[in-house]
C-alpha cells in the first residue's frame, strides 16, 4: 500500500506542524473543520500537535444538509475540541442579491446573469467558498491570532488545483499536500487509532467526498464534477483512491494518482514545449507504464491530454509561497510512503 507505515507518517506530519508553529512563535491554529476526510486529516493532527485547547475549528454553513455538520460535530467532540458552527445563509443571499442589483444598475441584462447563475453552479460556488475564508481568519484572529492550515492533498492541489483560490485555497501551509486521497483516506485510519476516535472517522472514510459548495450536500460530488470538468466520464475508473474502512487497505486506485506517479518519471506531459509528437509518444509509453495497469488505453489518452490542459488552465491558482512543511521524496526515502501503486481495478 501507498502508506507504508501508518504511525510513523502521524508522526512526522506532527513533528512538522509542531516545529512550524515554534520557530514562527504562534502556538494557535485555525482550521475549517467540513465534515469531510481532508480536514478530518488535519484536524486530527493539529490536536496532536498543538493540544485540543490551541485549535480554533470552525464549520460554516450555507444552505448546507445537516450530515456534514454532524460528521463536523461527531469528530470535534472526539478531539476534545470546540466547534464554532456559524450560519453564513442570510449574509451569502444579501450579498449576492445586492450584486446582481448593482450589475442591473450599471447596466447589464438581469435575466442574462441570472441565466448564467443558472447554468453553472460553479459560479454561485466560488463565491460561497470565498465567503468561508474571511470567516475562518477572523475567528482566527478573535481566538488569539496564529497559522490557518489547509486541507489541499496531492490529487486536488498539484496539477488539478480543485480548490478556490481566493476561497479553501487562502491558507498559510498546506501539511498533506504530499499526499494522495487515499493515502489520506490512510492516515485517517490510522489517526482514528491514535486518538481512540475510530467511530469518529470511520463515518467520514465512507462518506462521498463533496465540496458542498452547490447549496445542498447531495447536490455534487468531487468524482462527478472532476469527471465533467476534465471531460473524462463514464471511463469504469474513479479519479479518486479509496480504501477499506476496517482496515486501510487501497480498494481503488484513483486516476489522479495514477497520473501523478506517471508524471513523477514524466514531467514533460506538463511542459509547455512538449511537441504534440512527443506528447503522442509519451500517451504511448503510459499505456505500459505500471502506474496504469488495468486502465484501457483511450482511457489514458483522454486523461493525459485533459491533465495537460487541465494543468496550464490553473497555473495562476499555485501559490509558491504556501508551505508544505515537507514534500513527498523524503517521505518515500525514508520508507514511509511509496510510489509503487497496489494493482488494483479501479471500480
Amino acid at each position: 500500500m501507498p502508506v507504508l507505515n501508518a504511525a510513523a507518517l502521524i508522526d512526522d506530519r506532527t513533528e512538522a506542524l509542531r516545529t512550524y508553529h515554534r520557530n514562527a512563535g504562534l502556538p494557535r491554529a485555525e482550521l475549517d473543520l467540513s465534515g469531510g476526510i481532508d480536514s478530518a486529516v488535519m484536524a486530527g493532527l493539529l490536536t496532536l500537535a498543538l493540544g485540543p485547547d490551541k485549535v480554533t475549528m470552525v464549520y460554516s454553513s450555507i444552505h448546507s444538509g445537516p450530515t456534514t455538520r454532524g460528521r463536523a460535530s461527531v469528530l470535534a467532540d472526539a478531539l476534545g475540541v470546540p466547534l464554532v458552527v456559524h450560519d453564513l445563509t442570510p449574509t451569502y443571499e444579501a450579498m449576492t442579491g445586492a450584486m446582481v442589483d448593482n450589475l442591473e444598475a450599471a447596466g447589464w441584462d438581469r435575466a442574462e446573469i441570472e441565466s448564467r447563475i443558472a447554468s453553472d453552479p460553479t459560479i454561485m460556488g466560488s463565491i460561497r467558498s470565498c465567503l468561508r475564508a474571511p470567516l475562518g481568519r477572523g475567528y482566527l484572529r478573535f481566538t488569539g491570532n496564529g497559522i490557518r492550515h489547509g486541507t489541499g492533498n496531492e490529487c486536488e492541489d498539484r496539477w488539478l488545483r480543485f480548490y478556490q483560490k481566493g476561497g479553501d485555497g487562502e491558507v498559510d501551509t498546506n501539511p498533506v499536500a504530499m499526499l494522495s486521497k487515499g493515502e489520506i483516506y490512510q492516515l485517517a485510519h490510522g489517526l482514528g487509532l491514535r486518538l481512540d476516535a475510530v467511530a469518529a472517522f470511520a463515518d467520514i472514510l465512507v462518506a462521498p467526498p463533496t465540496p458542498e459548495l452547490w447549496g445542498t450536500e447531495s447536490s455534487h460530488t468531487d468524482e462527478d464534477e472532476i469527471g465533467s470538468y476534465l471531460g473524462v466520464t463514464n471511463s469504469g475508473h474513479t479519479f479518486y483512491s479509496y480504501v477499506d474502512p476496517a482496515s486501510g487497505a487501497y480498494t481503488h486506485v484513483g486516476l489522479i494518482e495514477r497520473v501523478a506517479r506517471f508524471v513523477d518519471d514524466a514531467p514533460a506531459l506538463f511542459a509547455d514545449d512538449t511537441s504534440d509528437e512527443a506528447l503522442g509518444a509519451l500517451i504511448t509509453r503510459a499505456a505500459d507504464a505500471p502506474c496504469f495497469a488495468g486502465v484501457d488505453g483511450g482511457t489514458i489518452d483522454r486523461l493525459l491530454r485533459a491533465a495537460r490542459g487541465a494543468e496550464r488552465r490553473t497555473r495562476h491558482k499555485w501559490n509558491p509561497a504556501c508551505p508544505t512543511l515537507g514534500d513527498r521524496a523524503t517521505l518515500v526515502a525514508a520508507g514511509i510512503l511509496t510510489d509503487d501503486l497496489p494493482n488494483l481495478r479501479t471500480r
